[in-house]
């Protein structure tokens, strides 16, 4: 029976039968070269489920160098950012076939790839509730997700997506979300509650209450290139204003991004091989707002693609499975342009658009025009009698540059961890 995963996605299976299982966890490492630092985290998991209910629990405590890649996205419980606990939980109820709930303290991730441009799985967990409708091939799921930044306002997510499959080898799918306040502090605008109505469209419903909001939309698809193979893309869209795209003005408004990638697996004498491209790439000031009271970002960190937004990436995965033991490699090369300390180019979400150098000529890469090169090669043996503990020792190799600086980090790394989570280091 496929289990849910830790941080599920809207396509997790349905639960069937029953299942129990207590397991301690671990997550230990250390960086080698001068100074020496890592990470000592240990914690427990917790896995029930039943045909109509499931409860999934973990959590992370323990030490880390907050300087180190191998800095996990917990929650600091000290300002030196020394102890971290990362608890995650969910708790679902599917009382029949066509329905299923959720509630719970976690991240959530939308999309076919390694990255993600609607919601991602890469920042730090919250409290949410979520309600899931399958009709046929089309499930429609709605979210309600309470954010925090550095902000008095109390900050809040509703999230619509839709997931449909055209035959047997096209899955479509439609993705909406708006940031919204309990109160407007500017106009005294209360919260609105015709978001909690899971059957609107929100952007339109945005631009009726004065379009104050951060409302985002996005269209996805993949396409089964072969039984093993897949070609999957999303397009998000922040605003969007046609007459100046049209007429090639390069308007700061027209915020948008992209992602086409390719998957496929096989096997060859007993090994089995994983191979992911994916490039993506999103417009300046993108998933931005008048500031982190309204950004589309949580804990000081982007909801979407790591890198946030005026950035272009080709990302590329290889793995070889073999029995207990793993080989993969990793590479990831793009650009991004970077902000000044007094203005905003377009890249860090927590900077205010308003405070931008020009409304049109906004281009890809405005700012510091700053290229990265990322390598990533590592060997890991699953320890099946150890509650199936993964040993792995690592390099990872980062090289930035621009006009004027160069610079590069190189880290091997060698620890054991419980393979329960994502890993964003990369």
């Amino acid at each position: 029976m496929e289990r849910f995963p830790v941080f599920p996605s809207v396509r997790t299976e349905p639960i069937n039968g029953t299942f129990k299982r207590l397991l301690p966890l671990v997550d230990v490492a250390g960086q080698g070269g001068f100074p020496l630092s890592g990470k000592l985290r240990g914690g427990c998991h917790l896995d029930l489920e039943k045909s109509f209910f499931f409860l999934r629990a973990n959590g992370f405590f323990g030490l880390y160098s907050s300087n180190s890649p191998l800095n996990a996205n917990g929650l600091d419980l000290l300002t030196t950012r020394v102890l971290q606990w990362d608890p995650s939980i969910r708790l679902g109820v599917k009382p029949t076939k066509y329905f299923n709930a959720q509630i719970g303290f976690d991240r959530n991730f939308y999309g076919e790839g390694v990255r993600s441009l609607f919601l991602s799985d890469f920042g730090k967990p919250y409290p949410f509730v979520s309600t899931r409708f399958n009709v046929g091939p089309i499930s429609y799921q709605t979210m309600l997700s309470y954010l925090s930044d550095h902000s008095p306002q109390k900050k809040f997510k509703i999230t619509h997506f839709l997931h449909g499959s055209i035959g047997k080898k096209i899955d479509v799918q439609l993705f909406e979300a708006v940031i919204f306040n309990s109160g407007d502090s500017l106009s005294n605008r209360s919260f609105d509650p015709a978001y909690l109505n899971p059957f609107i469209a929100l952007r339109p419903q945005e631009y009726a209450s004065g379009s104050g909001d951060n409302g985002l939309l996005g269209f996805g698809a993949s396409v089964k290139t072969s039984s093993k193979s897949k070609l999957y893309g999303q397009f998000v869209i922040d605003d969007f204003l046609v007459s100046a795209f049209l007429n090639k003005s390069k308007y700061w408004g027209n915020k948008f991004g992209g992602q086409l990638g390719w998957k496929c697996r096989f096997e060859a004498k007993d090994i089995k091989y994983h191979f992911k491209i994916e490039a993506n790439a999103v417009r300046p000031y993108t998933y931005a707002h008048l500031g982190a009271s309204l950004n589309y970002a949580h804990g000081s960190q982007v909801l979407a693609h790591p890198l946030g937004a005026n950035f272009w990436e080709i990302f590329t995965q290889f793995k070889a499975c073999q029995n207990s033991w793993a080989f993969w490699g990793e590479l990831a090369t793009g650009a991004q342009g970077l902000d000044s300390s007094l203005m905003n180019f377009g890249s860090n979400l927590f900077m205010p658009y308003t405070n931008r150098p020009n409304d049109y000529g906004v281009s890809l890469l405005q700012g510091k025009n700053t290229s990265f090169l990322k390598t990533r090669i590592a060997l890991s043996y699953t320890c099946k009698q150890v509650f199936f503990s993964e040993i792995f020792c690592e390099l990872l190799v980062l090289h930035f540059w621009d006009a004027t600086n160069a610079f590069t980090t190189i880290a091997p790394f060698l620890g054991i961890r419980s393979p329960i989570f994502n890993d964003y280091r990369f």
